[in-house]
């Protein structure tokens, strides 16, 4: 709990799986899965003994009467008793135990960082043994838990572009001795004129916020009332503009609601790039990541920022995007590629920020990979002797993944310590238990994954369509402890990031899993009806279609 296109190259366990033509599908499947098994289960295995010992030193300051410590001790155990990585790793870095403590109080707080350093160790080297089989996805899990239980690990902070900070703001702090910040944010809280990010106001010039708490706004050359400017801001023209790290937000909304707008697509933005690693970065890639962490040599810079226009009424989006999208069409939102902007409008029908979610799927996916699918049209232009066409993603199959994936996201939830993704009760997945279990709807893979870009959306069932694939994107995501998570991540990967030496060269979701598409079939009914079984509001017979 976190890059520039680059050229594609097929994860090697892909290609294992396609040239390993003379073992059965059957064989591939039990070697996959044993592999990934082991990984679960060693993970698990490190985390069960961290929070048995942790659990035990709690027990005994408490019997010390060293109440403080034993609450420290269990905020420790908290964040890293998750599997699914929804606790967020501290940013804090832990100041030097005080020798001035009492004898007691001292060990068990050294007992304490011990634990923590032992199993940040272990994890770490799980997590490189984890990239050496191929487990992309899961060994950036393993990253997540070693930050977790060891937030001062230095190598795993390089490895998702984290450096330390001290903030002479705050040098005078009792129990202060610094963060762990990304370059931008290092580069905007520091220097000449340090900014701050402040929750109503974003980013803002440290020596500016006493006049924006008095209600004050920067305007032109000069300031004006928090309620004049919200009065200016409502025409486009003179819209608020932004900045984060990865976007660049123009709106005509109250500052206070577009700053949590911007901070939510920035806290995806890190969520999306550390958990979908293998997607970002191929796997030569990756290793180099833990070789650079090694050597202190820094990563890539920034990319610029990408474009949201997020407009107060529905009618200003609609006027904005009228020459993109046929008037029959009803949209709450849009990605749109030609100018790689995202559109959206404040909902007050709709709860939480899934459209916005949903279209920056398709934003930060398609800008990240662009470059290597213009590379592809040239190369397949120079073999078909055509002229060079746009590249469409999905155009000729596996279009399921590109919807199925932004809808997969629409669940997404980030409060102040935890990030959750694939709530089973989120709306677009209890629509794909309602079609597949009461009204029985459901293509079989071999053909569903063949869908391309037009079958799928201008197809009669098409609301059909986009449950199912909303379904199985969870399905895979979930289904036996993540085990087909890097197999998404390799299929989406090849979809978004062609291979210019064979453009017409993708493998199936049957290849890149080792699995047989009548066994999936098979494993997604039981997906749905675990999640049916575990609902609070389990699909009936008699329930109508959503």
């Amino acid at each position: 709990m976190q890059h520039l296109s680059r050229p594609h190259v097929i994860p090697t366990f892909t290609l294992t799986l396609l040239m390993a033509l003379t073992l059965s599908a059957a064989a591939q499947d039990s070697l996959q899965n044993r592999r990934h098994r082991q990984f679960v289960e060693r993970r698990q295995r490190a985390l069960d003994d961290f929070q048995f010992e942790m659990q035990q030193l709690a027990d005994h300051c408490r019997s010390q009467g060293l109440t403080d410590t034993a609450a420290e001790v269990e905020q420790i155990q908290w964040r890293a008793n998750s599997l699914d990585s929804s606790t967020r790793p501290s940013t804090l870095i832990a100041p030097p135990i005080s020798e001035k403590l009492p004898a007691e109080e001292f060990a068990a707080r050294q007992r304490a960082a011990k634990l923590q350093t032992d199993c940040g160790s272990e994890l770490y080297r799980l997590a490189r043994a984890a990239l050496k089989a191929n487990l992309n996805t899961m060994a950036f899990l393993i990253i997540g838990d070693v930050l977790r239980v060891d937030p001062d690990h230095r190598l795993a902070r390089r490895i998702i572009g984290q450096e330390q900070f001290h903030d002479p703001a705050r040098k005078d702090e009792a129990g202060y001795a610094g963060e762990w910040i990304t370059p931008f944010e290092k580069k905007m809280r520091g220097g000449r004129n340090p900014h701050i990010l402040h929750p109503e106001f974003g980013w803002i010039p440290r020596r500016d916020l006493a006049k924006y708490e008095d209600g004050l706004r920067p305007w032109k050359a000069g300031w004006i009332s928090q309620e004049k400017e919200r009065l200016q801001r409502q025409d486009f023209s003179n819209a608020l503009e932004l900045r984060t790290e990865h976007f660049l937000l123009k709106t005509n909304v109250p500052r206070e609601e577009a700053v949590v707008v911007s901070q939510q697509l920035e806290a995806f933005h890190q969520w999306l790039s550390e958990n979908f690693a293998g997607f970002f970065d191929t796997p030569a890639e990756l290793e180099k990541r833990f070789l650079t962490a090694q050597s202190r040599r820094r990563r890539s810079h920034t990319p610029p920022p990408m474009k949201i226009l997020y407009f107060r009424t529905r009618n200003e989006y609609l006027a904005a995007i009228r020459d993109k999208v046929p008037p029959d069409i009803e949209t709450n939102g849009l990605y749109w590629q030609p100018t790689s902007t995202a559109y959206f409008f404040s909902n007050s029908r709709t709860q939480g920020l899934d459209t916005v979610f949903h279209e920056a799927t398709h934003q930060i996916l398609d800008l990240h990979t662009r470059r290597a699918r213009r590379a592809a049209a040239r190369a397949l232009s120079i073999r078909t002797r055509q002229p060079v066409q746009e590249w469409v993603l999905g155009g000729s199959g596996d279009f399921w993944l590109i919807e199925g994936l932004a809808c997969y996201f629409e669940s997404l939830n980030f409060a102040s310590e935890t990030a959750t993704v694939g709530n089973s009760e989120h709306v677009r997945v209890r629509a794909a238990r309602v079609r597949l279990l009461r009204n029985n709807y459901y293509v079989p893979l071999r053909i569903f994954t063949r869908l391309g870009k037009d079958e799928f959306q201008h197809n009669p069932m098409r609301p059909r369509l986009y449950s199912q694939a909303s379904g199985v994107v969870h399905f895979l995501m979930h289904y036996d402890h993540g085990r087909y998570r890097d197999a998404l991540v390799a299929l989406l990967s090849a979809v978004y990031r062609p291979d210019a030496k064979h453009p017409l060269q993708r493998p199936s979701l049957a290849q890149i899993t080792g699995t047989s598409f009548e066994t999936l079939d098979r494993q997604y009914r039981e997906h749905m009806l675990e999640l049916n079984a575990a609902s609070q509001e389990p699909v009936l017979a008699s329930q109508e279609e959503e």
